[in-house]
């Protein structure tokens, strides 16, 4: 625990991890076969009309979100928890070209909220782990709904399958890849969300389990 809380207090030490993760990322994409898969309204939104949309995906699946720009070339906004054990990600993150918005339910959540939205206002897309950053998993929190109907942008569940990977003693059971595997990506129908916090929860975390389905089996 000392050497865990030690490199994380490290500046350095959590840029050297988190440079480490990113060429990790970089060793998996460059040995997988990655399939992206669109709804024709999630494909006419974001590479017909430029619209800014907020991406959704499990937390467990966070390793994948850098693929999102496989699909759309935007800077993709991805919420990441001010916890210092987010600091890692958010350094490979951005080394693999996605820009940070530090916040969660109990830090800078506010302000992180304000930074969305304006992303959205300039027709930046973001990306939002719904279940995050401490769960419990699949459990959709009233975060990214009040984003979505107070922007008027609409939601795209996003769900992954990989072939090869590893498991983490997580809370959420975090899939790790391994390099030469097979991923789907699948990018579901866009959510319009004008109806109640609950239904809304509900439906999304619907969308988010059956995107996993209509992924299925690797290629």
């Amino acid at each position: 625990m000392v050497k865990k809380r030690t490199l994380l207090n490290n500046r350095l030490l959590a840029s050297l991890a988190g440079a480490a993760l990113n060429c990790y990322g970089e060793l998996f994409v460059r040995t997988s076969r990655i399939r992206i898969q669109a709804h024709p309204d999630t494909y006419r939104l974001v590479q017909e009309q430029g619209t800014a949309v907020i991406y959704a995906l499990w937390h467990r699946h966070a390793f994948f979100i850098p693929l999102l720009r496989r699909f759309d070339r935007r800077r993709v906004a991805v919420l990441l928890s001010s916890h210092r054990d987010a600091q890692i990600v958010a350094v490979a993150v951005r080394l693999r070209g996605l820009e940070v918005v530090e916040g969660s339910s109990t830090r800078g959540g506010l302000q992180a909220y304000h930074s969305l939205r304006r992303a959205l206002q300039q027709c930046q897309p973001v990306c939002i782990t719904p279940d995050g950053p401490k769960g419990p998993a699949e459990l959709v929190k009233s975060g990214v709904i009040h984003l979505a109907q107070q922007s008027g942008c609409s939601i795209v569940p996003v769900s992954v399958s990989c072939s090869r990977s590893y498991r983490l003693r997580s809370w959420d059971r975090s899939v790790l890849p391994l390099p030469l595997s097979r991923v789907v990506v699948q990018l579901g129908e866009p959510l319009w969300l004008h109806n109640s916090l609950v239904d809304s929860q509900e439906l999304l975390a619907e969308r988010l389990r059956h995107g996993a389905d209509l992924a299925g089996e690797c290629p």
